[in-house]
């Protein structure tokens, strides 16, 4: 669903540790708008609330500058923000 209808979703992968009792989702957005956009979509209002019924969501990391907007979206999450120090992309 978020592939089909959210062009500005870079990454969207879900990893599972051996036991597969733990997940790890891994988001990239374009930039805020596109993870706000996200946030208020078809896929997040109709898969988020069965994920929710059956598992917790222990932590939210948001790497880069999110907006003001964003931030106080995420701030009802248990999240951290990491702005990026140095590094670089192939």
């Amino acid at each position: 669903m978020v592939e089909n209808n959210e062009p500005d979703t870079i990454n969207y992968q879900f990893y599972l540790n051996r036991s597969e009792t733990k997940c790890m989702v891994h988001e990239t957005y374009t930039n805020s708008e596109s993870t706000l956009a996200h946030v208020t979509s078809i896929a997040s209002k109709t898969i988020l609330p069965k994920i929710f019924n059956i598992s917790k969501l222990i932590r939210l990391d948001v790497y880069g500058n999110p907006s003001e907007e964003l931030q106080k979206v995420i701030a009802s999450f248990n999240s951290q923000t990491f702005n990026l120090f140095t590094g670089f992309i192939r």
